[in-house]
């Protein structure tokens, strides 16, 4: 009888083996060894490395209810803190995987499809962002830049504390974040 093969488990089994090693190291030897299966099974099954890369990263992607985090309601505070949120739950899921992807496709061309979905989703939180300075509660500022403002210090940590593991660091606070966002963004009028 053939082997069960669970995709979520490969797909986490691969996002550990790259961020471990890097694109480049994570050979398909190593990756179809971390994932327990055959190089051949694990080349015919997802395709080769960056359409695996690519498949893990929908994967992730997928298991965010990303819909909610950008749904704009009118309360800024409570739609930022539910973005930071969903955001940061992501980040502990997927460990550096993502950060080692978007460094990564600079010098690999081949991952730049893996970050398609980043592009539409970065679109949606810009979107929310922009109906926040068009109602007049958020500073004009280009909302690449603000989205950046507001989980760049996130990202920071994160890979702190994955560089730092002895090093206790404390849990950031995403309520005190937030309204510190808030604050130094709120439109003066």
């Amino acid at each position: 009888m053939p082997k069960l093969i669970d995709d979520g488990q490969i797909y986490r089994d691969v996002m550990q083996a790259v961020t471990q090693y890097g694109y480049v190291a994570a050979t398909t030897k190593r990756l179809a060894k971390a994932a327990g299966i055959g190089e051949v099974t694990l080349f015919r099954r997802y395709g080769n490395k960056a359409q695996l890369v690519k498949q893990a990263m929908v994967a992730m992607a997928e298991e965010a209810d990303f819909e909610s985090t950008v749904q704009y309601t009118g309360d800024l505070h409570g739609d930022l803190l539910r973005l930071v949120t969903g955001y940061q739950d992501s980040a502990e899921k997927s460990g550096l995987f993502f950060y080692t992807i978007l460094i990564e496709a600079a010098r690999h061309p081949e991952l730049l499809q893996s970050l398609t979905m980043l592009q539409t989703r970065l679109g949606s939180v810009g979107r929310l962002l922009a109906q926040y300075q068009a109602d007049g509660a958020l500073k004009p500022m280009h909302p690449i830049h603000m989205l950046t403002a507001l989980v760049g210090p996130l990202i920071a940590l994160n890979m702190m504390q994955s560089a730092l593991k002895g090093m206790p660091l404390p849990p950031i606070d995403l309520e005190s974040h937030v309204a510190n966002f808030v604050d130094g963004h709120r439109q003066n009028l």
